[in-house]
């Protein structure tokens, strides 16, 4: 059914056609009709299960974490994003969660133990912890059906140090539908890097590296981190987990402008070298954040997850 043409007045009628005008030549997104649906379309309203939106928690080793849940309209339950923030956080992706939503994904985004309001202590290793007991709950208890989770349909994105927390995961658990790095932070390689320098200019380096964290992670401050990077980093090796996650189905985005140790180099080499069957990788013309790549990264995000088996249906 065609909508209803609407009137506008004359100063929003010019400032419509100035951006019409404007948004062709924008950086280098591609025409709508090019673009998945849900970038640049609203779904189509239930009445009886709209879209929605609310603040969560849950429990993790005794502590309680805040989690942020999008559901989209339709009786559930439906196929799941798990969406991984970095380390502090500060960029969230939640455009990334609203166009998957759009597309019909239950997207649940939270924050790790010790960070942004989340009870407990903020380590390297914890984060691990935090995403296996969700998706645990999300598998043995009725949390899913609270929340609108196919439980068996469950795809996991991580973003910089989210995507190394989602590689580890993916290594451990065979079960996930998917996995999606964005810039995974390799922390070996600044461990690496950082043994090559004397220990006052360790410290000086990491006040620098982790200058955002005061504030945002409790129980950790840039020295405590570095400590953290210094005692755990090899462990963290993304190239330790190439082997388990060979048979994985992954998409790795990476980013030209991004600094080596969050390009995934190592990684996709090794996997690349064993023939990965299941392996996507794409790299934008952008810096860590895709910062002005955000559509781009929301079109290759959608193109993968619309590939998987049980994906929703497209608009």
């Amino acid at each position: 059914m065609r909508a209803r043409p609407f009137v506008i007045g004359r100063a929003w009628h010019t400032v419509a056609v100035v951006l019409l005008a404007v948004l062709p030549h924008s950086g280098s997104a591609a025409a709508p009709a090019d673009l998945p649906a849900a970038i640049y379309s609203d779904p189509v309203v239930d009445p009886a299960h709209p879209a929605s939106g609310q603040g969560v928690q849950f429990h993790s080793h005794g502590s309680l974490l805040n989690a942020q849940l999008y559901q989209p309209p339709g009786n559930g339950p439906h196929p799941t994003v798990v969406l991984l923030h970095g380390l502090p956080g500060n960029e969230q992706n939640l455009d990334l969660a609203q166009v998957m939503r759009r597309a019909g994904w239950t997207v649940i985004t939270f924050h790790f133990r010790g960070s942004w309001g989340s009870a407990g202590r903020f380590t390297l290793l914890n984060c691990v912890e935090d995403v296996e007991e969700l998706l645990s709950q999300l598998r043995h208890t009725d949390l899913a059906h609270a929340w609108g989770v196919d439980p068996k349909h469950i795809v996991l994105i991580g973003h910089s140090f989210g995507g190394d927390v989602a590689a580890r995961v993916a290594s451990r658990d065979p079960g996930l539908l998917g996995t999606v790095l964005l810039a995974p932070w390799d922390v070996s390689s600044t461990r690496r890097a950082w043994e090559k320098i004397p220990p006052e200019q360790q410290a000086s380096t990491a006040t620098t590296f982790f200058f955002d964290a005061n504030g945002r992670l409790a129980g950790a401050d840039p020295q405590l981190l570095r400590e953290d990077v210094m005692r755990s980093g090899a462990s963290l090796d993304l190239t330790r987990y190439a082997a388990a996650l060979t048979d994985r189905t992954m998409l790795v985005v990476t980013a030209s402008h991004d600094d080596p140790g969050d390009q995934a180099l190592g990684l996709l080499t090794d996997l690349r070298s064993r023939h990965a069957p299941h392996l996507s990788s794409i790299q934008l013309d952008t810096d860590h954040g895709f910062n002005d790549h955000r559509i781009a990264l929301q079109a290759a995000v959608l193109r993968w997850l619309a590939t998987l088996d049980g994906a929703p249906a497209a608009l």
